[in-house]
């Protein structure tokens, strides 16, 4: 486990501080907590949205690269 320092406003340390004297954990362990819960929703909103667009194309025939070329034609904005 690393050691880092970080600083609060004093609205986040009440609630922190309340949420420890109620559980019984460190404010630490709070943080601690919120944060990997907050990771593992990322991950799932990812793996979520992997699960939705994965074989999005299995039905169409056209070659992707060529698609995504034509796509990228057309009008460019030059830089002046």
């Amino acid at each position: 486990m690393k050691r880092t320092q970080i600083y609060l406003d004093e609205d986040i340390y009440n609630y922190l501080k309340e949420e420890s004297l109620k559980t019984g954990k460190t404010i630490s362990e709070l943080i601690r907590e919120k944060i990997r819960k907050e990771i593992e929703q990322n991950k799932n909103n990812l793996l979520q949205a992997i699960r939705e667009v994965a074989g999005l194309w299995s039905d169409r025939t056209e070659d992707v690269d060529n698609f995504v070329r034509e796509l990228r034609k057309g009008s460019r904005i030059d830089s002046i």
